[in-house]
């Protein structure tokens, strides 16, 4: 089966009303495999070699992408905070795993009102015995820890505590979501207020956390004993 390819054309055009370069970013997150042209994938290498081609030009990065490797995300990340021209990112469909990575690179983050981010641990496949196990359990505490809530705390807003959890619920936020926690700066297609409202930012985290509270609740109590019920286990309890 033949996947299509990512687009990643280069243009001016009047955007966000100013002229920009436009990035368009579309497809997994890794490296070309050798017999893949470079341009199938988002990898570090292309990418830069863009960056390359603008000489500073303010750029506009529109991004839809599933995520993939994390260092490559980072990488990629890296090359637009040093990139000397202004870079905005709008997120046409969804910015998950690593592609959410690549957006706190950038000086703003735009949604439309329909698009989402997603974030989470870092994930692996493993094989081996016990030992290799703990020995890659390690390693994925220490890109978590070093890398991934680095990365996003560049730009968070909440505490540590609130970001480490959503990270381990592998949660899916909305473009609001987004917003309340400065993981996005605009909804475009939005609704234009006199003001920003503050207090409904807090609405959203404050509904957000409980939810997880409401199902951390009720996984606690389906994991209580229950003396009624017959079984082995139970047939030896006095």
């Amino acid at each position: 089966m033949e996947f299509p390819k990512i687009q990643t054309e280069l243009k001016i055009e009047n955007s966000l009303d100013e002229d920009k370069a436009i990035m368009y970013l579309s497809g997994a997150i890794r490296r070309a495999y050798p017999w893949e042209d470079e341009n199938d994938c988002i990898s570090a290498k292309m990418v830069k070699n863009k960056l390359k081609e603008l000489s500073g030009e303010n750029l506009q990065i529109r991004l839809n992408s599933p995520g993939g490797d994390v260092f490559e995300s980072i990488e990629i990340c890296n090359a637009l905070k040093n990139y000397e021209g202004e870079v905005d990112v709008i997120v046409t469909s969804l910015a998950a795993s690593g592609a959410s990575i690549i957006c706190t690179g950038a000086d703003k983050v735009f949604m439309y009102a329909n698009s989402m981010q997603m974030i989470h641990y870092a994930s692996t496949f493993v094989f081996g015995n016990a030992r290799e196990l703990r020995r890659v359990a390690g390693h994925l505490d220490k890109v978590d820890e070093g890398a991934i809530k680095n990365s996003y705390m560049n730009k968070f807003v909440g505490t540590e505590e609130e970001l480490e959890q959503l990270l381990d619920n592998e949660e899916r936020l909305t473009a609001e979501e987004c917003l309340a926690f400065g993981l996005c700066d605009q909804i475009i297609d939005e609704a234009e207020e006199p003001e920003e409202d503050i207090e409904n930012k807090i609405d959203v985290k404050a509904n957000l956390f409980q939810k997880y509270s409401n199902i951390k609740n009720k996984m606690n109590d389906s994991q209580q004993p229950d003396n009624d019920k017959s079984g082995l286990f139970n047939a030896f309890k006095k």
